[in-house]
């Protein structure tokens, strides 16, 4: 599976992650390699339901065909720190 490597360049081997819709698993194994890449190795914990201080990474399978994206950025819509009622 693929995970934004700007979320998990500050997983530590050891740690456990939640993947969202799938469950927990623990990082035993980081390998670094030049540029932004990283392979890690994960075992599955589908019995752990406690999701309450673990990091939440979104995912994407590596072996389904790839889907194309389109990402749009609207930069600040907000220019308030709360909302008011109404």
């Amino acid at each position: 599976m693929f995970l934004e490597f700007d979320d998990a360049k500050d997983i530590q081997e050891g740690e456990k992650i939640t993947l969202m819709r799938w469950g927990n698993c623990k990082i035993t194994k980081i390998e670094k390699s030049e540029g932004e890449s990283l392979v890690m190795e994960a075992e599955l914990m589908p019995d752990d339901k406690d999701f309450k201080k673990t990091k939440k990474m979104n995912w994407v399978s590596r072996d389904s065909p790839y889907v194309t994206i389109n990402l749009v950025e609207y930069d600040h819509l907000m220019k308030c720190k709360k909302l008011e009622e109404g």
